[in-house]
C-alpha cells in the first residue's frame, strides 16, 4: 500500500508541475503574439496612404486620426526607417492598439482599436489545465482499475489463482488475497473433513446401538423411546453432512426457467401428509423465474416444515410478483419470533427456546441452509410479523438478476 501511495503522490506532483508549466507557456505565447488582423489592418492602411493622399476626415470614418509632431514618440532606428518607407507601425497598450504613419513630415496616430474581442479568454486556459490533468490521472488509474477488475474475476473463480504481474501497482494486494484465500480454503477443507469424519464415525456405533436395541428384551415403550433417540441422532448426522456439503463452496447452480407456481403447488402436495397445520397456497399470478429449482424448492420446503411445526391451525404460502422482484412468503399463526432473535435464527445451530422441547425437534440447520441458498441466488430473506399473528419469512428473488 505504501508503494501505491508513493507512486500516486509522485505522479500527481510531476503531473501538476508539467501541466502547469505547459499551460503557462501556452498562455505566454498567446499573449505575446500579435493578432493577425492587426498586421492586416496595418498593411491595408499603409496601402491606402501610399496610393492616394487621403484627408484625415476620410480615415476618421474608420479610425480616429490624430496629427502629432514628428518627434513626439521616440522611435528606434529600424522603426523610424519603416515609418519613412511608408509603413504603418502598431503600438499596443493593455487592451488597445494604435497605428502610426508618417505623412508630410507629420506623425499620424490612427485608432485606437479594441483588443478585448481578439484576446483568448482566460477560462480556456483553466479548462485546458483541468483537461490535461484529467487525462493524466485517467492514464494512471486505468491500469489500476483494470488490475482490480482482473483480481475480482480471479477471486470469483474458485479454480483461478489471484495473481497479477509483478509490475502491477496492486500486485502485493493480490498476493495477500491469494494467501488469505488459500488459508480459508485449507480451513474449510479441514472443517469439512472433520465434520465428515465425525459424522461417519458416529454412524457405525449408532447402527450397532439400533441393532442391539431391536434384539434387546426391554419393554416396548422404553425400547421405542431409545430407538427414537437413535433416529434423532442419525437425522442430526445427516443434516450435519448436508450442511457441511452446502457450506464448503457454492455449487454450480443449474439455472433454468422454473414455473414457481407449479413448484409451490407440488411442494404443498408433497408436504400435506406431514403432521402439523395444513398449508394454504395463495397464488396472485403465474411466475416463471430463472433459478436452480432444486435448491429453491429445498429452501421453501425448510420454511414450510418449520411453519407447520410451530403453527397452531394455519400456514399461508403466498407467491406475488412485484416490479423489481418476486416475493415468496411463508406465514403461520404460531408464537412468532422476537425482534432480537430474527437475525440469529438464520445462523447454523441456533434454535429458539421452544425448539429445544422434545415435541418440536430440529437442530438449527434448516434456516441456515435457506440463507445459504438465497445467497447463491443473490436473493434475500427477511423475518417479520405475520398477519396471522406468528412469524412471516419473506424471500425476495430479484428480477434483474
Amino acid at each position: 500500500m505504501s508503494r501505491l501511495f508513493l507512486h500516486f503522490y509522485l505522479f500527481i506532483s510531476l503531473v501538476l508541475i508539467g501541466v502547469g508549466w505547459t499551460v503557462e507557456r501556452i498562455w505566454q505565447e498567446t499573449q505575446s503574439q500579435v493578432p493577425p488582423w492587426v498586421l492586416l489592418l496595418a498593411d491595408n492602411l499603409a496601402g491606402q496612404l501610399s496610393t492616394q493622399s487621403l484627408p484625415a476626415a476620410k480615415l476618421s470614418a474608420t479610425l480616429a486620426v490624430t496629427q502629432l509632431p514628428a518627434g513626439s514618440i521616440l522611435w528606434s532606428e529600424a522603426e523610424l526607417a519603416a515609418l519613412k518607407a511608408g509603413q504603418v507601425l502598431p503600438l499596443f497598450t493593455k487592451d488597445q492598439v494604435f497605428f502610426y504613419a508618417m505623412q508630410q513630415d507629420q506623425l499620424w496616430q490612427l485608432g485606437p482599436a479594441d483588443l478585448t474581442d481578439s484576446a483568448v479568454p482566460s477560462y480556456w486556459f483553466s479548462l485546458l489545465f483541468l483537461g490535461l490533468l484529467a487525462v493524466a490521472v485517467w492514464l494512471w488509474l486505468w491500469p489500476v482499475a483494470r488490475d482490480i477488475q482482473k483480481l475480482k474475476q480471479q477471486l470469483s473463480d474458485p479454480n483461478a489463482t489471484a495473481a497479477l504481474p509483478a509490475r502491477s501497482f496492486i500486485a502485493p494486494i493480490a498476493l495477500s488475497f491469494e494467501q488469505m484465500r488459500q488459508q480459508i480454503q485449507r480451513l474449510l477443507g479441514l472443517q469439512r473433513e472433520m465434520t465428515q469424519a465425525v459424522s461417519h464415525e458416529l454412524r457405525t456405533p449408532l447402527a450397532r446401538l439400533s441393532f442391539a436395541l431391536e434384539l434387546s428384551a426391554l419393554p416396548a415403550d422404553e425400547k421405542q423411546l431409545m430407538l427414537n433417540d437413535v433416529k434423532e441422532l442419525e437425522h442430526l448426522v445427516d443434516e450435519m453432512l448436508d450442511y457441511a456439503r452446502l457450506e464448503s463452496a457454492q455449487p454450480q447452480l443449474k439455472r433454468q426457467q422454473v414455473d414457481l407456481s407449479e413448484l409451490l403447488q407440488n411442494l404443498v402436495e408433497k408436504l400435506s401428509p406431514l403432521p402439523g397445520a395444513p398449508v394454504e397456497l395463495c397464488l396472485t399470478t403465474c411466475c416463471v423465474y430463472c433459478c436452480d429449482g432444486h435448491y429453491l424448492e429445498r429452501a421453501v420446503q425448510n420454511l414450510l416444515v418449520n411453519a407447520k411445526r410451530f403453527a397452531r391451525t394455519e400456514v399461508l404460502l403466498t407467491l406475488e410478483a412485484k416490479p423489481q422482484w418476486i416475493e415468496i412468503k411463508v406465514e403461520d399463526d404460531g408464537p412468532g419470533i422476537a425482534l432480537a432473535q430474527r437475525e440469529e435464527i438464520l445462523k447454523p445451530f441456533v434454535r429458539l427456546d421452544p425448539s429445544r422441547q422434545k415435541g418440536f425437534g430440529g437442530f438449527g440447520l434448516g434456516l441456515a441452509i435457506v440463507s445459504r441458498v438465497m445467497e447463491w441466488h443473490q436473493a434475500s430473506i427477511r423475518v417479520e410479523d405475520s398477519r396471522l399473528g406468528g412469524a412471516c419469512f419473506t424471500i425476495k428473488l430479484p428480477l434483474e438478476h
